[in-house]
């Protein structure tokens, strides 16, 4: 079977440029993969095991791409990241694997701040939404309602979705919306990870100040602000330390506020570091920090990442989160946020033994339910599956322009008699 593979690539820096990087020589067991990409440059490495083929949007090569038996798109919420993968998709049916269920950031970012076209976003949000769509579209483009609310309510999910043969999801909430929708061959298999590194539990420090650590692409939907006040608010604070590692969205910002709130000793700023030098401080940290709201409907790679370690965990009751066993994470409860914070703090100060408990069950679920050589099968097995209905949807496609296209003729007085009867048979199948 020949695959055409759309994704970000290394080095982009995207959690699912790693997965793609990490999935490959595992999934080339099973078929011949082809990595498509946009980007400018991509890492070197690859070309090594696998073929790597540019494209723009003004020349796709669809010859070439059309001799594979699929195409698999890769569809999440970074614009810079799916614009050109979204586009493709929406010219030549494939499988879908869907990273976000929420994906208004995605499209606002297109409508609203790429091409400034209100009346576009307006139709699509009145399409799948109704009036009740289209009057929210306009309060939030006269910044009259928050993108979080948007995204909470109007993910527009069905939008990347309308050229799909099947899609493939790793969340059971997203599973189940869409098996709902009884429109597409949908599919559900945990996110996978591969990790190389050596998780060494017993060598680590159990002894104050306590590490804390959050990492990775620091939105403001990571409740970085919120854990800054309850930390700053809490009475033993000076027995913690957070360090942040990756891209904060506004680092101004967050420096003048680690300052106004008295944590200029407690919180230390590391950017974006060598993977190495991240994976030491996950390695010798003692809580980690994942908490997420809203949630855009994702599975954290972040997570598996911390579970790797071993190391326990605070994040936010709501998504794929929630879904997980109560014995592996911390909850936090978005409607109490700052409360339960503080409570998780005051837990781990009591009986650290616990949390490092709940750390070593995240690790032993990640070793048995997000393996790359079980995800890579179940890929192979539903590209098969989506396979077989790709011919079916170009053709039906296909009667379907053609019907519009000749539906005008049907009342036209001077028509063939015998034509307009086969203008009106296409016409019934496309309808």
């Amino acid at each position: 079977m020949k695959l055409n593979w759309f994704s970000p690539l290394p080095p982009a820096k995207s959690g699912i440029a790693e997965y793609t990087f990490k999935l490959i020589p595992v999934l080339q067991k099973y078929a011949e993969v082809v990595l498509w990409t946009n980007q400018k440059q991509w890492s070197p490495c690859l070309e090594k095991h696998i073929k790597v083929c540019h494209y723009d949007l003004v020349n796709i090569p669809w010859l070439e791409i059309n001799q594979a038996d699929l195409n698999i798109y890769h569809v999440g919420n970074n614009l810079d990241f799916h614009y050109a993968i979204w586009q493709s998709s929406c010219q030549c049916p494939g499988l879908v694997v869907l990273h976000d269920f929420s994906l208004q950031h995605f499209f606002a970012g297109i409508y609203r701040y790429q091409q400034g076209n209100l009346d576009a976003y307006l139709s699509q949000m009145k399409k799948y939404y109704g009036l009740a769509g289209e009057q929210a579209a306009k309060r939030f483009w006269n910044d009259d309602l928050p993108i979080e609310y948007m995204a909470e309510h109007y993910p527009l999910t069905f939008l990347a979705l309308e050229n799909a043969v099947g899609v493939v999801t790793h969340t059971k909430e997203a599973f189940n919306i869409l098996k709902q929708n009884n429109r597409w061959l949908v599919g559900y298999v945990p996110l996978p990870y591969l990790s190389n590194w050596q998780v060494k539990t017993d060598n680590k420090v159990i002894d104050t100040p306590y590490q804390l650590i959050i990492f990775g692409y620091i939105g403001p939907n990571r409740r970085l602000e919120a854990f800054l006040k309850a930390l700053s608010s809490f009475g033993e604070k000076n027995r913690f330390r957070l360090d942040i590692y990756g891209q904060v969205w506004d680092k101004n910002y967050i420096c003048h506020q680690i300052q106004q709130l008295g944590l200029t000793d407690l919180v230390k700023l590391h950017g974006f570091v060598e993977e190495t030098k991240l994976d030491t401080a996950l390695a010798n940290a003692h809580l980690a920090i994942n908490l997420r709201y809203p949630t855009m409907g994702e599975a954290s790679l972040s997570q598996l990442r911390i579970w790797s370690h071993a190391l326990p965990s605070l994040v936010t009751q709501v998504g794929w989160y929630a879904e997980q066993p109560k014995n592996t994470l911390a909850f936090v409860r978005p409607e109490h946020e700052i409360e339960d914070i503080q409570q998780h703090l005051k837990d781990f100060l009591a009986n650290p033994e616990y949390f490092e408990q709940l750390g070593r069950n995240g690790q032993q679920l990640l070793q048995e339910q997000h393996q790359m050589e079980t995800y890579a099968q179940a890929i192979i097995n539903f590209a098969k599956q989506s396979q077989k209905l790709r011919s079916s949807t170009v053709a039906y496609e296909l009667v379907e322009k053609i019907g519009e296209e000749i539906s005008s003729w049907i009342n036209h007085e001077r028509i063939d008699p015998q034509i307009k009867r086969i203008a009106e048979a296409v016409h019934f199948i496309s309808t």
